[in-house]
């Protein structure tokens, strides 16, 4: 899945009850990395990080290669929100030291308290457990910050490197969706994974260890 956001307009964050956060997009951290909330001039590290077409294999479009261009679209999804104000559309740059590895996102959709969840990680960041690393700290922050309840993923059947980080960390598959997309000649069926908030909770910390993700 690549969940590219387009926002606009403005958001009440009082469709639910939420504790007090100074942000919807934070800065995270982990023992390992460090989240930054993505805007426009993390484009040119983006564009080195995500330069390889093997992470972009499972999913449509191909890997950025206009800086400027890029720019502009992350300096657009900065709104963090969509624009009738129902979603918020939120992003990371994943860091490891000075390392941009890869990207995390998030579409929380506020009356449902739901939140879609995509990534993409650069081949030089596969088999060290960085993927699954980022994406929990997310999930603590979604369910912990913004009080999300249910979280979900849709990930092309091809793709079995993402199905099994994602079950790693507890989601389950409950649909398959047939011809979800057709991009790079070829059709795409999608799994669908859920997981709730608790039972990511109950879930035990994930082992530092991880599969090469083609994107999700």
């Amino acid at each position: 899945m690549s969940a590219e956001h387009h926002g606009g307009g403005d958001v009440s964050l009082t469709l639910f009850s939420m504790p007090a956060v100074t942000e919807v997009n934070p800065p995270l951290t982990t023992p390992r990395l460090r989240l930054e909330p993505q805007v426009a001039a993390h484009a040119p590290v983006m564009v080195a990080a995500l330069a390889d077409p093997r992470s972009y294999l499972y999913i449509p479009g191909n890997p950025p290669s206009d800086a400027k261009a890029l720019q502009r679209r992350f300096a657009h999804q900065e709104s963090r929100r969509s624009p009738d104000g129902a979603e918020l559309w939120l992003n990371w740059v994943v860091y490891c030291g000075e390392d941009a590895l890869g990207t995390i996102q998030a579409t929380v959709r506020l009356a449902a308290r739901t939140a879609d969840v995509a990534y993409v990680f650069g081949p030089a960041a596969w088999g060290k457990g960085y993927a699954a690393e980022a994406v929990r700290a997310m999930l603590s922050f979604l369910r912990d910050g913004l009080r999300v309840e249910g979280f979900a993923a849709n990930i092309d059947t091809r793709n079995a490197a993402s199905r099994r980080l994602i079950e790693r960390l507890g989601f389950m598959q409950t649909d398959l969706i047939v011809g979800a997309d057709h991009f790079k000649g070829s059709s795409s069926d999608e799994y669908v994974y859920k997981l709730s908030a608790s039972a990511f909770s109950a879930s035990p910390p994930i082992p530092p260890l991880d599969f090469p993700p083609a994107g999700l």
